[in-house]
C-alpha cells in the first residue's frame, strides 16, 4: 500500500494541474478492502481531489451460491463494499452484468469468456471518460472536431451536486452505434442504449434525472462520419420532438474520432457490421463473428445518469446487511465480526447506505440536515 502512495504523490507532484482521480477496482473480492483503504488514503491526502470511481466485475462473480452461507457472505459482502467505497468516493459507477446476452444484436459477445466482456466494458469507459481529455473550450479553441470538454470535477458535480446528491450513477452503452439518420429506430439513437449495470430500475417518470451524453464517431448515414453540427442537431431533435419524456442532457460531448479497433480486439461484431462500424444491409446474419481484420473502427455512445433507476441497486445492500448483519439473531453477525467490523462500525455502514436511499425519497426533500 505504501508503494501505492508513493507512486501516485510522484503523478501528483509533477501534474500542474490534477482535475480527478479515476480509479478501476473488481470489487467482487479481497480487492475491494484493498481499494477502500487505498481511496481512504487518497481522501486524507488529497482533500480537495474529486475521485471517480468504477467497480467493475466479471460475469462469473454473479454465478449463483448454492450454500446459505455463501449467498449471505457474497450478500454482506456486497453491502460492506458499496458502503465502503462509497464513503471514500466522489462518484462510484458499477460496472458489470451476469451476462452480455441483451446486447445484442448489436454484439455476438459470450460471457464464458471474460476477453469479450473485459472489450465491452474497456470500451465503454473509454468513450465515458473521452471529454476529459478534451481541450477545455476558448476563444480560439477549434470544436471541428470535437465539442463539450469536461473535466472530472464538473461531471461529478452534474451528476451529483445538483438535484439530487446521488453518488451512484449508472453506465449506458450503445456499441456500435446506429446512425443518426436510423428510420428503423423512431425513437431516435437514445433508444439503442444498454445499461452496464445489474439491478437497474425504471427511470422514465423521473424527472430530476441527471445525464451526461458522449457519442464518438457517430455516423449520418451509411459510413459517412457527422459532423459536430448534425449531431447536435439530431439529439436535440430527439428531445423537442417528444421522444424522450426527459429534459435535455445535463451535458452533452461530441468527438468525431470513433474507437479504433486494435489487432488484440475480440471478434465480438456481427456479420453487418461494416468497416466503419456502420450497419451492412445487404449482409447475412449468419457467420462467424467479425473483428480486428474486418472492421477498423465503430461509433460508441455512453451515458452516465443520476436518476431513481439505481435505487433498487442500492436497496438490496442495505436491507442485505440489514437483514444478515444487523437485526437480532442475524446469521451473518459474526461473519462481519469476523471481518474485522464491529458493531458500532456495522451500524455507521447501516447509516451510510440508508442515507444513500433517503435522497430518493421526496419526502425527505422536505426536512432539513438535522432532522
Amino acid at each position: 500500500m505504501e508503494e501505492l502512495n508513493d507512486r501516485l504523490r510522484f503523478f501528483v507532484e509533477e501534474c500542474d494541474h490534477v482535475q480527478g482521480i479515476q480509479c478501476t477496482v473488481d470489487d467482487s473480492g479481497g480487492f475491494s478492502a484493498v481499494a477502500s483503504e487505498f481511496l481512504e488514503n487518497i481522501a486524507d491526502d488529497y482533500t480537495n481531489i474529486p475521485v471517480l470511481l468504477y467497480s467493475v466485475r466479471d460475469t462469473f462473480s454473479y454465478t449463483d451460491a448454492t450454500k446459505q452461507r455463501k449467498l449471505i457472505t457474497r450478500s454482506l459482502h456486497d453491502a460492506v463494499s458499496l458502503s465502503k467505497l462509497s464513503t471514500y468516493s466522489s462518484l462510484i459507477v458499477p460496472v458489470g452484468l451476469p451476462s452480455l446476452g441483451g446486447l445484442a444484436p448489436s454484439l455476438c459477445v459470450r460471457d464464458e469468456k471474460n476477453f469479450h466482456s473485459s472489450a465491452v466494458y474497456a470500451s465503454a469507459i473509454h468513450s465515458i471518460s473521452a471529454p476529459f481529455r478534451f481541450k477545455p473550450a476558448g476563444p480560439i479553441s477549434n470544436t471541428t472536431y470535437a465539442a463539450g470538454s469536461l473535466d472530472i470535477g464538473e461531471i461529478i458535480h452534474i451528476l451529483a451536486g445538483q438535484n439530487r446528491q446521488n453518488m451512484v450513477a449508472i453506465l449506458d452503452v450503445s456499441m456500435p452505434a446506429p446512425s443518426l439518420s436510423d428510420k428503423a429506430n423512431p425513437g431516435g439513437i437514445l433508444n439503442s442504449f444498454h445499461a452496464l449495470g445489474t439491478e437497474i430500475g425504471d427511470d422514465s417518470e423521473d424527472f430530476y434525472m441527471d445525464e451526461s451524453l458522449i457519442l464518438n464517431g457517430a455516423l449520418f448515414s451509411g459510413a459517412d462520419r457527422a459532423s459536430v453540427s448534425q449531431v447536435k442537431e439530431s439529439i436535440c431533435n430527439v428531445y423537442d420532438k417528444g421522444l424522450r419524456a426527459k429534459p435535455r442532457p445535463s451535458h452533452l460531448s461530441i468527438s468525431l474520432t470513433p474507437l479504433p479497433i486494435p489487432l488484440p480486439f475480440p471478434s465480438i461484431f456481427p456479420t453487418t457490421t461494416g468497416r466503419r462500424g456502420e450497419i451492412l444491409a445487404d449482409q447475412p446474419l449468419e457467420g462467424p463473428p467479425k473483428g480486428s481484420l474486418e472492421v477498423e473502427s465503430v461509433p460508441v455512445m455512453t451515458r452516465l445518469r443520476s436518476s431513481i433507476a439505481i435505487k433498487p441497486f442500492i436497496e438490496c445492500r442495505y436491507n442485505n446487511l440489514l437483514r444478515h448483519g444487523m437485526l437480532r439473531g442475524a446469521k451473518g453477525a459474526g461473519l462481519l465480526r469476523d471481518w474485522g467490523f464491529g458493531k458500532d462500525e456495522v451500524d455507521d455502514m447501516g447509516e451510510h447506505l440508508s442515507k444513500m436511499l433517503r435522497i430518493f425519497n421526496p419526502s425527505s426533500e422536505m426536512t432539513s440536515d438535522s432532522d
